[in-house]
Formats: C-alpha cells, sequence, structure tokens
C-alpha cells in the first residue's frame, strides 16, 4: 500500500465587515512531509523549512492559487539557502542547504530574499531585496511592504520538538477604520498565548474577525511531495549541447542525479540522452 503524503489546507478569508483579509493554515502535515522527505536535517532546520513553506502556501493566497510560486532565502545564517516550491495544483516542496553550525541564527545577512512568479501564459516575475535582521515572517514582510505596497502582517511558527506548525497572513483593507485597525493590532499581539495546537484555520478566523466571522473566499489542499520524474529529467538533458553532454560522461559508469528536493536518484547512461532512446 503506498505511502499516505501528508497534506494541509490553506484557507483566504475576508471578515464579515469587509475591512481585513486573511489566509491561515495548520501547517503540521507539512512538518511531516519535511521530516520524511529531509531525514539529515534536525528538527530546528525542519522548522526552519517549514516555515518558509508555510509563508510561500500563504503568499499564494494573494493569487488565488494561480501560479506557481518559489521563494529564496539565501544568507550567511546557519541555513545557507532555502527554498520552497508551491505550484497551482496544491503540490507543494523544499529544500534546505545548510550553513555554519555556529551562526547565532538560522536566517541572517548579508543574503538576498528572491520572490519568483511564473504563470502557464508569460514569463516569469522575479523580485528580489537584500535580507533584513529578522526571520523569515519578517523577510516576507519587507518584501510585501517595498515590492508590492501591501502593508501585512504575517505569523510564523513551527515547534521543533512537536511539529505543531502554522501561519496567518492578515491584510487590512485601505478603507478599515482606525478603531478597527486598533483592535486587529491587539488580537495579533495576543496570539502570542494561544497554544500553538489551538491555532487552526477555524479558531484564527474567529481570533481575527473578534467573533464576527468571515467569508471564506478560496481554499487549497496542500500535498508535500515532489514533482521530479526520470522523463522530465532526461528530457532536460537531452537539449544539451553535444560537449556538455560529453562534459557529463568524463567519468566510466553511468550518471547518478539526485533530486535536491526529495533525495531521488536517477542512473543515467549516454545511450539515454539519444532522441528517440529510454
Amino acid at each position: 500500500m503506498p505511502e499516505a503524503v501528508p497534506h494541509a489546507k490553506v484557507v483566504k478569508a475576508l471578515t464579515r465587515d469587509h475591512h481585513i483579509r486573511l489566509s491561515s493554515l495548520d501547517a503540521s502535515p507539512l512538518w511531516d512531509g519535511v521530516r520524511r522527505g529531509h531525514p539529515h536535517l534536525d528538527p530546528a532546520a525542519c522548522a526552519c523549512l517549514t516555515e518558509l513553506l508555510s509563508a510561500t502556501a500563504l503568499l499564494q493566497t494573494r493569487t488565488l492559487f494561480a501560479e506557481r510560486l518559489q521563494l529564496l532565502v539565501k544568507g550567511a545564517g546557519r541555513a545557507k539557502a532555502v527554498v520552497a516550491d508551491c505550484w497551482p495544483d496544491g503540490t507543494i516542496r523544499g529544500v534546505l542547504d545548510l550553513g555554519p553550525e555556529d551562526a547565532p541564527e538560522w536566517i541572517a545577512g548579508p543574503g538576498v530574499f528572491q520572490v519568483m512568479r511564473s504563470r502557464d501564459n508569460g514569463q516569469p516575475y522575479v523580485g528580489h531585496l537584500p535580507l533584513v535582521e529578522g526571520g523569515i515572517q519578517v523577510q516576507v514582510e519587507h518584501y510585501l511592504q517595498q515590492s508590492e505596497q501591501i502593508q501585512a502582517s504575517l505569523t510564523l511558527w513551527c515547534d521543533p520538538g512537536t511539529g505543531e506548525a502554522g501561519g496567518l497572513l492578515v491584510e487590512p483593507l485601505p478603507d478599515c477604520p482606525p478603531a478597527r485597525l486598533a483592535r486587529l493590532v491587539q488580537a495579533l499581539e495576543g496570539l502570542e498565548v494561544v497554544p500553538f495546537w489551538e491555532r487552526t484555520p477555524d479558531f484564527l478566523a474567529t481570533w481575527v474577525s473578534q467573533g464576527e466571522g468571515v467569508e471564506e473566499l478560496a481554499a487549497l489542499d496542500l500535498f508535500y511531495r515532489c514533482r521530479c520524474t526520470r522523463e522530465a529529467l532526461v528530457g532536460t538533458l537531452r537539449r544539451f549541447s553535444p560537449e556538455q553532454k560529453a562534459d557529463l560522461f568524463q567519468e566510466p559508469g553511468p550518471l547518478d542525479v539526485r533530486c535536491d528536493y526529495c533525495g531521488t536518484r536517477y542512473p543515467i547512461h549516454p545511450e539515454d540522452l539519444v532522441d528517440g532512446e529510454a
């Protein structure tokens, strides 16, 4: 029987007073996927990767899941590079490359925060900013403010001990009254007393709306799995020039190609790269 694919659900909603948009996610299943897919990472590293996956899924709600979204954090912290990749069909995957063990923080500059959006009908958009002081949620908030002129609050959490994880993205709309905005700020500050296990999407909707309820705008099931295939890899390598192909096989035996996202290994032989051969 095939192993179950860890899946979560991200929800975008609007408060009934139409003053606040919010997106929420219980990311604990994504933690399970990260732990299974990257057994070489310790729990703290898995927590870092899970937070970036959560941020990516929450950002994707801003376009109602109409695009592929990739986030990259590259810096000088304990995480040298972290990548999250989320597709419109809900497939999500990620990878973390370890940096110096003695770095005080997982995310630290100098470095870059990069956002790449891809749609089937156009060229990808790539935006990047230098890292600022703070973790993943600070980088995302800074990007939204600087690149999209959006004032938003992002809260991410992942307990390395239990795997309880999730996120909340809140965006007050331009006509949000000052008094309502003040209550929202108070609610977000008070969220820190709420245990992680209690922060379900339904609870967060009630918390942000202060009991008035929300209108669900969109929802997407997320599945932590890789999209790599041998066919796609061979197709890419066949487009290499003859010189590039020759460079791949300077050593005897097949070329061993490993997927960074899931660790699957694909042995590739020279004859595989001849058109019409399998």
